[in-house]
Parts: structure tokens; C-alpha cells; sequence
């Protein structure tokens, strides 16, 4: 046990003698009391006043299993109207036309699309796409081109 105490006042010594000699500025000399003042305030605050991580693993478990708790019983007894409840029991069907009717909607018009795609492509000549084809890679090289430009103009040391 002496011998681990004289290790660390070795330890604490070596480290002082570094940081004496790195030290720029000064610290004042409340400093430390001001710090060990803080420590001490901070160790007397509640638990449940604390962050959660910090929270004995017990009430983690427990925080968790409420919240879960809460957010499965507000997902299962939203409110309904008694006609909403009577509908949804009597015609479950019934919930499902809206969606099925936009979900149709959207299929049309994806649909239209789709055709004048088709049309616009059918309508192109090899030539086109070969020529946008070789106009896409010397953008791409290009692009590899300026950024290099870039770099070099801002690693350029200043004038002075």
C-alpha cells in the first residue's frame, strides 16, 4: 500500500513539473478552490436531477419500460369518435377505401408519366444518347478537374 502511494506521488510530480512548464498563463489562485467547490455541488445533487445516464440502472429500467408503456397506450387508445368505433367493428373495409382510392390516383399518374417517357426515349437516336453518354463523363472529369483547382488555389501560401 506504501509503496502504490509512493508511485502516485512520483506520478503526481512529474505531471505537475510537465504542466508547470507548459503553462502560458496563470491560472488564479481560487481556481482550484472554485473547481473543487463545483465538484462538491455537483456530487450532492439528487439522482433523478441528474441526466438519465446517470441514473441508477434500476430507474433506467424502469424510465424505459413507462415511456414504452405510455407511447404503446397512446398509440392504441387514440381517440375515436362512437361512429368512427361503430364503422371500423361493423364495415373493417370500409377504412380501406380512401387509401386504396389514392394509392389508384397515384398509379394513373405515375402511369402517364411512364408514357411520356417511353415516347421521348422511343423518339431518341443512338447518336443522342452516345453524345449525352460522352457529355456526362467529361462533365464528371471536369468536375475532378476544377476541385483540384480549387484545393491547389486554397493551400497556396498567402502573400505577404
Amino acid at each position: 500500500m506504501g509503496r502504490k502511494s509512493e508511485i502516485d506521488a512520483a506520478l503526481e510530480q512529474r505531471i505537475a513539473r510537465v504542466l508547470a512548464g507548459t503553462a502560458q498563463f496563470k491560472a488564479p489562485a481560487t481556481l482550484e478552490a472554485r473547481v473543487l467547490k463545483g465538484i462538491e455541488r455537483h456530487a450532492k445533487v439528487p439522482w433523478w436531477q441528474r441526466r438519465v445516464p446517470e441514473w441508477p440502472r434500476l430507474a433506467q429500467v424502469i424510465f424505459a419500460l413507462t415511456g414504452i408503456a405510455a407511447a404503446a397506450l397512446l398509440l392504441l387508445a387514440r381517440p375515436a369518435t362512437p361512429k368512427a368505433l361503430g364503422t371500423v367493428i361493423s364495415q373493417p373495409a370500409a377504412m380501406l377505401k380512401q387509401p386504396a382510392a389514392d394509392l389508384h390516383a397515384t398509379l394513373d399518374m405515375l402511369a402517364v408519366f411512364h408514357r411520356l417517357a417511353d415516347t421521348i426515349v422511343g423518339a431518341l437516336t443512338d447518336g443522342v444518347w452516345y453524345g449525352g453518354l460522352a457529355l456526362c463523363a467529361a462533365a464528371y472529369v471536369a468536375l475532378f478537374f476544377l476541385i483540384g483547382l480549387g484545393y491547389r488555389l486554397l493551400q497556396l501560401p498567402a502573400s505577404r
